[in-house]
């Protein structure tokens, strides 16, 4: 037995694990289970989303030629036929309200982070979703289209913090604004939302909780111009507080404004609409163009995550490789909130990885210690110095 303090081991510290057996309890999770408990299972998972495996069978053979770590890990055992019973068996709601408690504990431990792109207090919220492709042959149960399956991971994603802060999971088919009304809105957020949530409905629920939007208008979006504010610079083209016309109308009564943009790098005209009178046009422009941080995540997750090909083949198997990503998402981010360090998110995230059962200290990891730790001169203007 090697009695190390690896990352690994500092990482999993840092989770909030009282919590998460709590859930198992409250879900029965662990209910007859004696020796591969769902607290191994995650740990398990973590394990293979920092090493990109690929297979059950690659999970286990590669956790038993590290077997001289189980201890930090609090294994007794891995098998194949334990881990895939664990994934078909085990409720995924405990790795879902898992994600909602951590992400919880971030937020009340970093506040509202200061983004310098913007001069607004608000918290700033993206809302979209990316289809995770699958073989409908294979999961039958993710209907997408009639040659191809799919799931739909809906987000809302905190700009400023960046960090996810919802996810609804759906069948591929079903239209975006259908898992829109299951975020909540919180008052005085700015959310800022994807043409496919273009829905006078939804756009007034945000509004009737006080809280603000910033999308695109649709082709056939119909409206009559009330007034015209004068422009505040050569990129704004128009700036109106408009009233909605057609047969939505009644959906949204109230006035809205709508902001025309010309963007001189793509030379197109983007024409917002937004229920904010306050702001200026120019950073109505500014918080659309902001959207792209959470095309910039889900970019992330699927190049770095085990989110695109899954372990198992059933609903549930898949819903718990999913969430277990997202809870590692946020550990990473918390790891990058308490150490200080001035690393991006993907530098931390390949330090852990790659020094995951190494027995270092995170901080000095993570602050660049070790390699002035371990770092001597090589030549001085009397003699070579060799550092071994």
């Amino acid at each position: 037995m090697i009695k190390t303090n690896t990352v690994l081991r500092q990482m999993q510290a840092l989770f909030p694990r009282y919590e998460f057996e709590k859930l198992v309890n409250e879900h029965s999770g662990d209910k007859g289970i004696r020796h591969f408990s769902t607290w191994n299972l995650l740990q398990v998972l973590f394990i293979a989303h920092l090493t990109a495996q690929k297979s059950i069978r690659s999970i286990c053979d590669s956790l038993q030629s590290k077997a001289n770590y189980w201890y930090h890990l609090g294994l007794n055992s891995i098998s194949r036929n334990n881990l895939s019973h664990a994934l078909m068996n085990r409720p995924d709601e405990i790795f879902r309200d898992a994600f909602f408690t951590f992400l919880f504990k971030i937020q009340s431990e970093r506040g509202i982070k200061r983004d310098k792109r913007f001069k607004f207090k608000n918290p700033l919220k993206s809302i979209d979703s990316t289809l995770v492709s699958l073989c409908i042959t294979m999961y039958s149960w993710a209907n997408y289209r009639e040659t191809k399956g799919g799931i739909r991971l809906h987000f809302a994603f905190d700009n400023k913090n960046q960090v996810p802060e919802f996810l609804v999971i759906r069948e591929g088919r079903e239209h975006d604004i259908n898992a829109a009304y299951s975020i909540p809105i919180a008052a005085n957020s700015i959310y800022v939302l994807d043409r496919g949530y273009f829905c006078y409905d939804f756009l007034h629920k945000i509004n009737e909780n006080e809280a603000f939007f910033v999308t695109r208008t649709k082709s056939n979006t119909l409206y009559r111009v009330v007034k015209r504010n004068s422009k505040d610079g050569e990129s704004i083209k128009a700036d109106w507080i408009i009233t909605v016309t057609g047969q939505k109308s009644d959906d949204y009564p109230e006035n809205l404004r709508i902001v025309k943009y010309y963007d001189s790098e793509t030379k197109r005209t983007f024409e917002f609409i937004t229920n904010n009178f306050a702001l200026s046009a120019k950073t109505i422009a500014d918080i659309y163009k902001s959207r792209w941080d959470i095309e910039l995540f889900f970019k992330w997750i699927k190049q770095n995550l085990k989110i695109k090909s899954f372990l198992g083949t059933s609903e549930n198997v898949v819903k718990i490789q999913i969430w277990s990503a997202m809870l590692l998402y946020l550990l990473i981010e918390y790891i990058r909130y308490v150490s200080r360090t001035p690393f991006p998110l993907l530098k931390v995230f390949r330090l852990l990885k790659d020094n995951a059962f190494l027995d270092y200290n995170i901080l000095d990891l993570l602050l660049d210690r070790i390699r002035k730790k371990y770092e001597h001169p090589i030549f001085d203007e009397n003699q070579l110095v060799f550092g071994f």
